[in-house]
């Protein structure tokens, strides 16, 4: 379980075997570059996503041109699945943070597949509530807790769904995120960003470098992070 007691399991890594297949099966493997558009707001849903590899950011804009992070996402989870659904716009832009491989599924083949597979349907439900539970922890972070509780709840988060650990315990985080990208997953100023990294490394909680983070420890981050 991830912060809030919300599941970390990826959508893909929750079916079987025989599901993955089917699935594998129902649509086509696709590459983007780092930076690279992966879904564009404002276009029609045709389709939806399963990455396989490499991770994306979810974002807007917001009035005054300001990036808003909304999500992050990796290896088994999946993108575009409720616009997909409704055959509605897509209402945020999703970007490529590294190289991402993706399987495409075009909505009709998607649809076939959970009519067949109702345990996959059921684990999509599953990741359209817990994204819905976690959306109501943010609005509830954003009113209660302050930029340094946000960054260091952004980090933990970090730490669980992309982290690997090291042999002395420490967690790497394997995403290229800059200090901007992490600041607007935060919902914080760049400046505020940067004390909240430099307190938490002189806790030594933290280590920092160019698009490299380690968590030394977690549990010492999780006492910093909003509690919700």
């Amino acid at each position: 379980m991830g912060l809030g007691g919300l599941p970390v399991r990826s959508f893909f890594d929750s079916l079987l075997e025989p599901e993955r297949a089917a699935l594998l099966d129902a649509g086509r493997v696709r590459r983007w570059e780092a930076g690279e558009l992966v879904v564009r707001a404002g276009d029609r849903a045709e389709s939806a996503t399963v990455l396989l590899s490499g991770s994306v950011k979810v974002h807007k804009t917001a009035v005054g041109g300001a990036e808003v992070v909304l999500a992050l996402l990796g290896a088994g989870d999946l993108l575009g699945e409720m616009s997909a659904v409704r055959e509605a716009v897509r209402s945020a832009n999703a970007t490529a943070l590294q190289p991402t491989e993706g399987l495409v599924i075009p909505i009709h083949d998607l649809r076939t597949f959970l009519s067949a597979y109702s345990r996959a349907t059921a684990a999509l439900l599953e990741t359209a509530i817990s994204r819905l539970q976690l959306s109501d922890l943010r609005r509830i972070e954003f009113a209660t807790a302050g930029s340094f509780a946000r960054v260091a709840t952004r980090l933990v988060e970090l730490a669980e769904r992309f982290g690997v650990e090291h042999e002395d315990g420490a967690i790497e985080v394997a995403l290229p995120l800059t200090q901007e990208e992490l600041a607007a997953w935060s919902a914080s100023s760049r400046e505020s960003t940067a004390r909240a990294l430099h307190t938490l490394r002189e806790l030594d909680l933290l280590e920092t470098g160019r698009r490299r983070l380690v968590v030394r420890d977690l549990e010492g981050l999780r006492l910093h992070a909003a509690r919700l």
